[in-house]
């Protein structure tokens, strides 16, 4: 073996290591980031009080059926774009023999692969597989996420007829299969990202690691919010008091 291909593995391990140990980080402590508002959570937290909300007042079933249906076109349009990408426009662009050729010379140029005489530690073809496999998840995800919320409009729609079982406890079937289709949905986005990161890798060792950081970068961003200070809560009282 190669020091480039040792060194390329090093990366790959860094890369994946950093990846699972941020999200065991962010879903495993309950407070991460003091003074910072975890949205995962938060987001958890709100499905569940919403769910109990809607079950609790059969007069709102109407608009718990049309949020659901909100939910449910936003996880179905990602699941036909994780299903088209998957199986039609990375194949038809990348699984050419000339875009062969051309990704492994571009991945020769990199720093890393210089050193381990041109070549990387998997093929191209290869490092796409394992993209795709990633993306599968994804579409596997999304698809039961979107069956998951389809149901939760029928079952929103049961727990206020006159002809559900006395002793069905809806809210708690409720808030199960919202929490897996939230946590679902959840789980595909970041697949779709390490999707990018691994289609990425195709360039080379350098890709994988730039990729890696600055969507590890990105996800914080996304996951964390700054939690407004009494100062500024205090300012926006007093500006909504003189209004």
């Amino acid at each position: 073996m190669y020091s480039g291909h040792v060194a390329e593995l090093c990366i790959l391990l860094l890369c994946v290591v950093t990846f699972f140990g941020y999200h065991i980080w962010l879903y495993n402590f309950e407070n991460p980031c003091m003074g910072l508002i975890r949205v995962p959570t938060t987001m958890a937290k709100a499905r569940q009080v919403w769910t109990r909300a809607i079950c609790a007042d059969d007069k709102d079933v109407i608009t718990g059926v049309q949020t659901i249906r909100n939910s449910l076109m936003t996880v179905t349009l990602f699941t036909v774009a994780a299903g088209y990408i998957g199986a039609r426009a990375i194949p038809e662009i990348l699984l050419t023999p000339d875009m062969i050729q051309q990704l492994n010379l571009i991945q020769s140029h990199d720093p890393i692969t210089r050193d381990g005489g041109g070549s990387s530690l998997l093929l191209p073809s290869v490092k796409l597989g394992i993209g795709l496999g990633t993306l599968f998840v994804c579409f596997l995800c999304f698809a039961q996420s979107a069956r998951l919320y389809a149901h939760t409009g029928f079952l929103l729609k049961a727990q206020a007829s006159k002809y559900k079982p006395v002793h069905w406890d809806f809210e708690a079937e409720s808030l199960a299969i919202m929490g897996r289709a939230g946590l679902l949905f959840s789980i595909g986005i970041r697949c779709f990202f390490g999707f990018g990161i691994l289609l990425l890798w195709i360039l080379g060792p350098i890709a994988l690691l730039i990729a890696t950081t600055a969507t590890l970068l990105c996800f914080f961003w996304m996951d964390f919010l700054p939690t407004p200070s009494r100062a500024q809560l205090h300012l926006l009282k007093s500006s909504d008091e003189h209004e």
